[in-house]
């Protein structure tokens, strides 16, 4: 697996975190429109405004529709991921964590 592959293994697994962190706390999702909307404001106009805005949108949406489109294994799942306010959500320990284990996996077991 190349380092991009572990990279977007290490996102997917993230996401299947925070949608669990979203079914204990529904309250969480204010907290991903807040990212969402300090970002935008930082950040101006830029290429990620359409994708930001979807988020908003499934943001609104009932948890398994957010989940499945969080949770696609398609190329446009990795790209939504890839600009995710849900990556807060998940304790930045347990976060560390992860991604360590995902950039060398052999050295976790």
């Amino acid at each position: 697996m190349n380092r991009q592959q572990q990279l977007d293994q290490f996102s997917l697994a993230l996401h299947r975190k925070a949608i669990a962190a979203l079914r204990r706390e529904p309250a969480l999702r204010q907290r991903a429109l807040e990212t969402l909307e300090r970002w935008r404001a930082r950040a101006g106009a830029t290429r990620s405004d359409p994708l930001w805005v979807e988020w908003e949108h499934l943001l609104e949406q009932q948890l398994p529709v957010l989940e499945t489109a969080v949770l696609a294994e398609s190329e446009h799942g990795t790209l939504m991921r890839s600009v995710s306010p849900l990556g807060g959500l998940v304790d930045q320990h347990e976060r560390g964590a992860m991604l360590r284990q995902a950039r060398d996996p052999v050295a976790t077991r």
